[in-house]
């Protein structure tokens, strides 16, 4: 697949990224994500050195990651836990398989966003 190259701008510094043809505005946005969270940290502890201030935003990402990791799994659980309590009801009544259905798509979409936000985290270290 052919490459591409992106100028993100965090704390007014360039910094040029790879990616693949099609995810130039993917990473635009992943960089104003970045850059807003090291604004709100020079808001708090000042200009204290662009490693620093990454670090710590890197941790900040680390730490929403694992966050809606933490979510995601309690999700499943629950999602579970929910199947295993209604299961008579389950096979009775088809707006709850419906409703079922609906909550394990939307446990699979936060799963996924996890494992993205997790991945974006640990691209950033």
């Amino acid at each position: 697949m052919s490459q591409s190259t992106v100028t993100v701008r965090i704390n007014g510094q360039p910094y040029q990224m790879g990616c693949d043809v099609g995810q130039e505005a993917h990473i635009e946005q992943m960089g104003k994500n970045v850059d807003a969270i090291v604004q709100q940290l020079v808001g708090s502890v000042g200009q204290i050195g662009d490693t620093r201030l990454l670090a710590m935003a890197g941790l900040i990402l680390s730490d929403q990651a694992q966050t809606a990791s933490q979510q995601s799994v309690a999700m499943t659980k629950q999602s579970s836990n929910l199947e295993a309590s209604n299961q008579e009801d389950v096979q009775d009544k088809n707006g709850i398989v419906l409703s079922h259905l609906q909550m394990q798509g939307l446990v699979e979409q936060i799963t996924n966003l996890a494992e993205t936000i997790e991945h974006l985290a640990q691209s950033q270290e």
